[in-house]
Parts: structure tokens; C-alpha cells; sequence
């Protein structure tokens, strides 16, 4: 048996919901907590147990449950860390980028470019500037939130598409006044073209070696759990590659939602919803390390680019359809729901949250009384009312509060006309006012997998992922710190918070006892120096433990122990 005792720490336990009053010690047994709180106490309870105790010094060091991330896509963040960064590039400054990968290495087959942003790029993206650079390779490049790629015609004779391709369910191969195509597959033109068709060029040594990279990556940031939001066939494939190769374990737990697309007749969505009944059955086997919870649903689009669906239009007058249409939408979670599958549904403007939570309301009156606990993802145009509705029914609230950070917002309040909806943008604090349930997330890769950034917007609404970028002038701007949460309520809302949204708040989320000992161990003390610190926090994490064992230790960092009985 194994125990070890951990004194001198800062350990904030994310176990109440007035825990500011931090711990200064801990003591774990054979991978789970067995006491947390003064020293003196602790000491007495490691001396009930039959067995040596390691004593940790922490000297005076932070300590927080492992965090998990809610809301993220493993194998993409993976891949993404290879693909040529164009986040706030210019045309001009992305066609230079485009030259030096050319170039590196000279055989590349095909670019992959990442994050551009509509508002940076000075005019609207055509594929001839693409053209100019690479007139025969392929380029590839994500928009920073992942709803639109930027094509070069190579790209686009590759993927298969013509102008006289007509635009999928959901989607659209943008078209410029000469009816040609633009480049730009927007919502489902990227998710059912572009995505099968760079997932196809991919070997299950890719997937792999992207696997290890963001587990890598999460466990150096104090990450010990994920929540996966879009499986699909060859990921999940992946994920049990990688889970047997590890002799039956995952270096973090993961948490899966199947991805369930409006294509095709009923009986389509009906048979997508039945296979991720049979993953989550198959999967049982696997747990904790890797299960299946239930379905993702993209309802609508994002502000970004026009697409979220709103109940008033965007500043050009345009306005959005939802990606499902109501009848489908509500059909399909019903389903989901009477199978016990959990359903997040995306849901970024005003009109798609209300018809997400017209589409649980359904649920519940078609399939009565049974247990169940659903998600929305994003909300980012929302209402005080929507936010009761949503409280009332049990509805989890999962936000990523580093798509307000001000790096994307200026694009974000163009989009809504500067209306007051922006003076609404990204409501936070009143879900805590209603006492919602509440997760965070980073919707990695879209933006920065490092959930500490999250954490300073969340509780400074300044810049996480550009800390060099000083606050705004702009008075509505700075008038958005009116929606920032606490310290302690955006830290729990990445652990505990989390862990009951994904439904494993019975062994994770917190340090208590009986739990599992997932911890980090921080450099900085935000506590004590204030959230200033958390801007540089994704390099702070010491150590990151899961079930009792170190998982990461950073160079040059080692914490001793020595031995006492």
C-alpha cells in the first residue's frame, strides 16, 4: 500500500461553493484521498494507517484538483500544433507564412494553415490569394473557430467540389459576384467535405502520434480529464488503439459525445444515435479511461462569420438559419433521451438556445420521469430568461470563456452590429446569479487547449491568449467586466463543475476523501498575488498527479520527499 502525506500547501479543495479558506494539507492512500485539511489533523489520520507514509514538503506551493477540460476535440488539437499558425494575420502577412511552409519541408504534398480570423485579414478571403502563393499544392486553412476553411483551388479540385456543387444541408461553398467559388465551405461544407477528406489522408500512426501530443500537452497544464465532443469512426478507432497499447488505460480520462450530423432521411439520424447507444454500451468495459456519455448536436453556426442562429440579424442585415431544422432537432434529442444517451447541443445564438431547450422540454414530456442531465455548448448569445429556463430544467451551461477574450471580440461585436447584444456578450456572472450549472471548457482547437488563460478571461475579461495585448478603451468594452466570475467559481467550474457535467463528480472534480488524488501543484499563487499570474500560467504547473501518481514533473522542478513513519 502507498500513502502519502503532503504538508505546507495552499490546496484549494473545489469541494464547496464558499471554499476560499485554503488547506494546508492532504493525505492520500493508494491513489485516493483520505483527508484533506489542517496538519495536525492529517497527521493523526496517517498515523491510523498500517503502512510507511511519504511526507511532501509543498513549501507554501498552490495545489488544485486536476482540471478537465470540458469541451475540446483530441485528435484535431493534436494535428493542429502542426499546422501553421495565421492567428490575427493579415492577407499579405498569411501569404508570407504560406512561402516559408512551401518551403519546410520542400516535399509537402499539402499546407495546413489554422485560425485565421475574418476581421484580421483586411478583405474578405478568395481563394486567388492562395492561388498566388501555391498555385499547385493544396492549401488548407481553419478559421480560428473551426466553422469555415479557407481553400486554394488546388484544395478545392481536390476535395471534389464545383460551382455547380449544390451547397450541403447546413452549409455553403460561398460563391463571389461571378458565381464562382470563393474558397470558403462554411458550418457543414467543412464539416462533411472538408474534414473526410484531410481525416482520409491521415494513417492510424498520425492519429496516434496526435494523441500523444495533446495528452502531452494536458498533463504539462494540469489537465487529468476531457471531454471529447465530436467522435466520430476513425478518432474513436484511434482512442482504443491508443487505450490497448497502454494496457487497458489512457494517460487521461476521457470522456466521449458521438457526433450526430441532420444528413440524410430519419432513418439516418436514428441509426447515428443507436451507434453511439452501442459505443456507450461497448465502452462500459473501458471506463473510466475512455466512455461514451452520449451525442453532440451543431445546431447552429457562429457570430464569427454570420452563422449563429439569432433572433435579429447581424450588422449587414443578414441573418442565419439553424443547421437543424426544429422538427429533426427535436425528434432526434427525444430519442437520445429515451436511450439515456446525455445530448450537448451547440448553440451559440439567442434563437438556437431557445430551440435547444424547446427540444429538452420535449424530451421530458414524451419520455417522462427518468434520469437525465443535458448540456448546451457555448451560449453565447443569450438571455437573462433563456438562462432561468435553462437553470429550471437541469440544463448544464458549458462555456469557454477564452472565445470572448479580446483577441476574437472586436470581430465578435462587429458581427452583431454593436447592438445590445453586445452589452450581453458572454454573460457569465448570471449564471452564477441563478445558480445554474456551470462547466468550462476550451473548445481547443479553436483556441488555446491551456485552460488557465480561460481562467483569467473568466474573472478579467482581458487577454489570455495575447497577454502582451493591453486592456481596451473602448468603455462598452471594459463595461463587460460587470459578467466576470470569482477566482474560486472559474477554478471549480473547471473541476467540480465539470466533472458533475460529465457526469464523474462521484470520484473527480474534487479533493476530498474518497476520491481520486488528480491534483496539480502551481508555481505561481493567484490566491495570494492575484489573477495577474494565471497569464502565463499554461508553463507554472510543477507536478500534475492522477489516482495517487505523478503523471508530469517539470524539468528542473522536482519536489522532495522524505520517508516517515
Amino acid at each position: 500500500m502507498s500513502s502519502k502525506l503532503f504538508v505546507n500547501g495552499k490546496i484549494f479543495t473545489s469541494r464547496g461553493t464558499t471554499d476560499l479558506d485554503l488547506q494546508e494539507s492532504m493525505l492520500i492512500h493508494d491513489g485516493e484521498v483520505v483527508w484533506v485539511g489542517s496538519e495536525t489533523h492529517s497527521l493523526a489520520r496517517s498515523r491510523k494507517l498500517e503502512c510507511d507514509i511519504e511526507v511532501v514538503d509543498l513549501k507554501n506551493s498552490v495545489v488544485l484538483p486536476g482540471i478537465i477540460d470540458g469541451h475540446t476535440h483530441l485528435v484535431m488539437l493534436g494535428g493542429s500544433l502542426n499546422k501553421v499558425n495565421m492567428l490575427g494575420l493579415s492577407i499579405k502577412e498569411i501569404q508570407d507564412a504560406l512561402r516559408f511552409a512551401r518551403h519546410s519541408p520542400p516535399d509537402s504534398k499539402m499546407i495546413l494553415g489554422r485560425s485565421f480570423l475574418l476581421d484580421a485579414l483586411g478583405q474578405r478571403p478568395h481563394r486567388k490569394f492562395l492561388d498566388e502563393v501555391s498555385p499547385d499544392i493544396p492549401v488548407f486553412i481553419d478559421s480560428a473557430d473551426l466553422h469555415s476553411t479557407w481553400l486554394n483551388s488546388a484544395a478545392i479540385q481536390a476535395v471534389g467540389i464545383t460551382k455547380d456543387t449544390p451547397n450541403p444541408k447546413g452549409g455553403i461553398f460561398e460563391k463571389d459576384s461571378d458565381g464562382e467559388l470563393t474558397g470558403l465551405f462554411l458550418e457543414t461544407a467543412t464539416a462533411e467535405y472538408v474534414w473526410p477528406y484531410l481525416a482520409s489522408k491521415l494513417t492510424m500512426e498520425d492519429r496516434l502520434k496526435y494523441l500523444d501530443d495533446t495528452f502531452h500537452e494536458y498533463l504539462a497544464t494540469g489537465v487529468t480529464g476531457a471531454v471529447e465532443m465530436a467522435l466520430e469512426d476513425l478518432d474513436l478507432e484511434a482512442l482504443e488503439t491508443f487505450y490497448k497499447r497502454r494496457d487497458n488505460s489512457l494517460p487521461i480520462r476521457i470522456t466521449a459525445h458521438w457526433l450526430v450530423s441532420p444528413s440524410g432521411t430519419p432513418q439516418d439520424r436514428h441509426d447515428r444515435v443507436m451507434t453511439a447507444v452501442r459505443h456507450k454500451e461497448r465502452l462500459l468495459k473501458c471506463a473510466p479511461w475512455l466512455r461514451m456519455a452520449g451525442i453532440k448536436i451543431i445546431s447552429d453556426g457562429v457570430v464569427d462569420s454570420c452563422t449563429a442562429y439569432c433572433t435579429k440579424p447581424y450588422f449587414d442585415g443578414t441573418t442565419a438559419d439553424p443547421i437543424w431544422p426544429r422538427a429533426e432537432l427535436l425528434e432526434t434529442v427525444a430519442l437520445a433521451d429515451r436511450h439515456g444517451l446525455q445530448v450537448a447541443v451547440h448553440a451559440i445564438g439567442d434563437a438556437a438556445v431557445d430551440m435547444a431547450l424547446d427540444a429538452f422540454e420535449h424530451a421530458i414530456q414524451v419520455n417522462g420521469d427518468i434520469h437525465r442531465l443535458h448540456r448546451i455548448e457555448h451560449l453565447e448569445v443569450v438571455t437573462k430568461e433563456s438562462i432561468a429556463r435553462l437553470t429550471r430544467l437541469g440544463i448544464v451551461a458549458s462555456l469557454q470563456p477564452v472565445h470572448a477574450d479580446p483577441v476574437y471580440l472586436p470581430n465578435w461585436q462587429k458581427m452583431v452590429g454593436y447592438d445590445e447584444r453586445m452589452d450581453r456578450a458572454f454573460p457569465w456572472s448570471e449564471y452564477v446569479e441563478a445558480n445554474s450549472k456551470v462547466a468550462f471548457g476550451s473548445d481547443a482547437p479553436t483556441a488555446p487547449h491551456h485552460c488557465f488563460p480561460n481562467i483569467y478571461t473568466a474573472t478579467t475579461r482581458q487577454s489570455g491568449v495575447n497577454p502582451a495585448l493591453p486592456p481596451s478603451d473602448d468603455a462598452r468594452i471594459r463595461a463587460l467586466s460587470k459578467w466576470c466570475v470569482g477566482l474560486d467559481v472559474a477554478i471549480r467550474n473547471y473541476t467540480l463543475g465539470l466533472a458533475y457535467a460529465c457526469q464523474a463528480d462521484a470520484y473527480s472534480g474534487s479533493l476530498e476523501a474518497g476520491k481520486s488524488a488528480d491534483f496539480c501543484i502551481l508555481g505561481i499563487d493567484p490566491f495570494r498575488d492575484g489573477v495577474d499570474t494565471l497569464r502565463e500560467a499554461q508553463t507554472a504547473v510543477l507536478q500534475t498527479w492522477l489516482n495517487g501518481e505523478v503523471v508530469y514533473q517539470k524539468p528542473g522542478n522536482e519536489l522532495p520527499f522524505c520517508e516517515s513513519k
